[in-house]
């Protein structure tokens, strides 16, 4: 039996996470289909800012506002994703829903000097990825991966309600939203 998902759906590291890099992650699907699954982790701050990577990689960054990077995922670590409530796109923006988007192209920091932002915003470095059917065999508990140890899920309930949460506490807020939630399916 495969686990229906579907994009912004939150995938919560269980307390016994087998893979570390995951430990006390909350990662939103982005993308799951027979062709893989796509997510970014929301809720892992890096010691970097925006300014210092663009910087490195000489991008100018004059007028841009101080905007902290977070950790997507352990994938593309050189890629920069925005992921964004839909009242914001730009020509390389992907609409996730009709409330999420998600934007990765230099116009997006051209947009960010001229504040020109979308309401709710994260930027993150890299990404996560699986393989056709990889996540699904996670979720059921196949291979190396135990039913008690895999990702618990739960609907995510919109930019707002994700983005106004106290980053430090989203793990543990999202992993109660997630027993509501399976409670609330078997009533």
């Amino acid at each position: 039996m495969t686990l229906a998902l579907n994009p912004t759906d939150l995938l919560i590291a269980p307390p016994n996470m087998p893979d570390p890099r995951f430990r006390d992650s909350v990662l939103m699907l982005t993308h799951h289909d027979q062709r893989g699954a796509h997510g970014l982790c929301v809720n892992r701050p890096l010691d970097h800012t925006l300014e210092e990577i663009l910087t490195q990689a000489n991008i100018d960054h004059s007028g841009l506002p101080p905007v902290p990077v977070y950790w997507g995922g352990p994938m593309g670590h050189h890629s920069i994703w925005m992921l964004h409530s839909s009242d914001w796109v730009c020509s390389d923006t992907v609409m996730i829903t009709s409330a999420w988007a998600m934007t990765s192209s230099l116009e997006m920091f051209h947009c960010m000097m001229n504040h020109d932002i979308p309401r709710h915003f994260r930027l993150l470095m890299g990404y996560a990825a699986w393989a056709p059917d990889q996540l699904d065999q996670e979720l059921e508990g196949h291979g190396s991966w135990r039913k008690e140890q895999s990702w618990l899920t739960a609907q995510n309930l919109g930019p707002e309600w994700l983005f106004e949460q106290p980053v430090e506490d989203l793990w543990g807020g999202v992993v109660t939203l997630s027993c509501h939630q399976a409670v609330d399916s078997w009533l």
